[in-house]
């Protein structure tokens, strides 16, 4: 199977000569990748798949949670609710060190609280201790929550606190047709907060089904790594808006998505189909690519 690698630049698209290797190791296994480009805008890296992701999300985790383990003893990972969590409750156990990993809420609903639950459900198949599982104080008020969470983040030693806003070694983020993610929907209070400084942050939002506490997009772009999942035909104009850059300042959180070192977006077929970029291309280039079924 080809993969092909593109390079979104301002002034157009230019084919790559070659994907990374970690891409070409993963294809190798899986066969599900289709499609490898990266937008230079904000260095987003695009990975298009012909069928389910989860096995490659769990690849991710797998390697970033393995070098930070190697590298300062543990492994800080952010994830939200939703089918993200489930793919990363599919992880092998013997990935890494279960006991050196430490789990993180992007947000929470309150008040059926239902990201801790979940995450509780998952981590306790994997092995990792329920200590190291750390959820919204139930107790609290959601600015209280909000604030105890935000001392949390900027205190706990599997998260690097070396400049102004909490570094997590890894996040999932999954996303909403209207361009949310995590609970930080387009024009509301709190993605206009981005570049406050503010680290998480109480709400209240229909979408959310009310009453929620949410790490900003400033924690958001701090995270060292970042998996964007996208799938479906229904994100296919996010994903088109998101991916180009044309967006109002504050109308698709989504696309404000720009982590400290790796962006990864994980889309599929349908949810690629209306991003212009790819019309760009000579057809003749993808002449070679082999769509073979996932795993």
């Amino acid at each position: 199977m080809a993969v092909v690698s593109l390079l979104a630049a301002a002034s157009g698209l230019t084919l790559m000569s070659a994907p990374p290797a970690h891409v070409q190791a993963r294809s190798a296994v899986h066969m599900a990748i289709v499609d490898d480009f990266a937008i230079s805008r904000t260095v987003k890296d695009v990975l298009v798949f012909d069928g389910d992701y989860a096995s490659e999300i769990r690849d991710k985790i797998a390697d970033v949670g393995a070098d930070a383990i190697a590298t300062k003893g543990s492994f800080s990972l952010a994830i939200p609710g939703g089918s993200v969590v489930k793919a990363f409750g599919e992880l092998s156990p013997d990935a890494f060190d279960m006991s050196k990993m430490h789990v993180f809420l992007c947000n929470e609903k309150i008040p059926s609280y239902p990201c801790i639950d979940g995450a509780l459900e998952v981590t306790k198949v994997l092995g990792v201790p329920d200590e190291n599982v750390h959820g919204f104080d139930k107790e609290a008020s959601p600015a209280a929550a909000a604030a105890k969470y935000t001392e949390l983040l900027k205190s706990h030693p599997s998260i690097g606190n070396e400049g102004a806003i909490p570094s997590v070694d890894m996040m999932l983020l999954g996303t909403g047709p209207d361009g949310h993610c995590g609970c930080l929907f387009p024009d509301s209070p709190e993605i206009k907060a981005t570049g406050s400084g503010a680290v998480v942050l109480a709400g209240n939002n229909e979408n959310a089904d009310g009453d929620f506490v949410a790490i900003t997009m400033d924690v958001m772009n701090a995270a060292k790594v970042v998996i964007v999942s996208a799938a479906a035909a229904a994100r296919a104009p996010m994903v088109a808006k998101a991916l180009s850059g044309e967006f109002g300042a504050f109308d698709c959180p989504a696309g404000m998505v720009d982590a400290a070192e790796e962006t990864l977006w994980f889309v599929d077929e349908e949810s690629i189909g209306e991003f212009d970029g790819l019309d760009e291309l000579d057809e003749g280039e993808l002449d070679g690519l082999e769509v073979a079924p996932p795993e």
